[in-house]
């Protein structure tokens, strides 16, 4: 059975949802469903509805839901906030798509000193538009009930010295003493259970160290991903993969 998103241009009420839009484009002419069929929705609040096309219509489809539920969730048990310096061409795209499927609540572009990319005020909204969309099939496709927020682009400065958090960890290839292992091995399960944790990533040439001592300044940690250079995508995915298993498996 179809499992599909039912974002904003969805409104349920009572027993029903009204589904406009995308959506409505969606289930009326790609996957060609009609009165009487079902599919699996889920509204990024935790929970999911089976529901049933009770009618197909010029600009809505109007589903019946018929079974409802608090569903198990893959959700972590911390939150997991990526400050992700923008990198080059479409590699932020590939940095939202596997990280949501990894966990993250918050998705924040990062313009720290080294970031070539420029984004013209006319054109963020849409990009934010295409970043959530991505997001948004990422979460379907990993059986997440939540959709990553995604935020406007945000100067390094502001972001280490205003966004509050419980933990703050800054990747670093300058970094020779502490490593994620070092790291981890002192905490236990109640040190990040419902915890913010705040997780910096540089662009293609990294953060100075101007940066790393205003990081360091601000209560975050900096750590070392190993002795190789990696690429930016690969980083982030890494970094990330990493951190969800160790924090799950304290």
């Amino acid at each position: 059975m179809r499992r599909i998103y039912l974002g904003n241009d969805c409104l349920k009420i009572k027993n029903k949802f009204l589904i406009r839009g995308e959506t409505y484009h969606y289930l009326k002419n790609v996957l060609k469903l009609s009165k009487n069929d079902l599919f699996k929705g889920f509204d990024g609040s935790g929970r999911e509805y089976k529901i049933k096309i009770f009618d197909v219509g010029k600009r809505e489809v109007i589903g019946e839901v018929i079974e409802e539920e608090q569903i198990y969730t893959p959700e972590l048990n911390f939150t997991l906030n990526l400050f992700q310096s923008l990198p080059k061409g479409e590699k932020f795209e590939f940095i939202i798509r596997e990280t949501t499927q990894l966990g993250v609540k918050k998705i924040i572009p990062v313009i720290s000193k080294r970031v070539i990319v420029k984004i013209s005020e006319e054109k963020i909204d849409n990009k934010i538009k295409r970043w959530i969309k991505i997001a948004e099939e990422a979460s379907k496709v990993s059986g997440r009930t939540f959709i990553p927020e995604i935020a406007k682009p945000l100067k390094f400065d502001n972001c280490i010295m205003e966004e509050k958090k419980d933990i703050g960890i800054i990747f670093w290839e300058g970094e020779r003493e502490i490593t994620i292992k070092d790291f981890v091995k002192n905490l236990k399960k109640e040190d990040i259970y419902n915890k913010k944790i705040n997780v910096f990533i540089g662009p293609e040439g990294g953060f100075d160290e101007e940066e790393i001592e205003l990081a360091k300044r601000n209560g975050y940690i900096s750590v070392s991903l190993g002795k190789r250079i990696l690429k930016v995508e690969t980083a982030s995915t890494v970094a990330i993969a990493i951190l969800v298993y160790e924090f799950e498996n304290l």
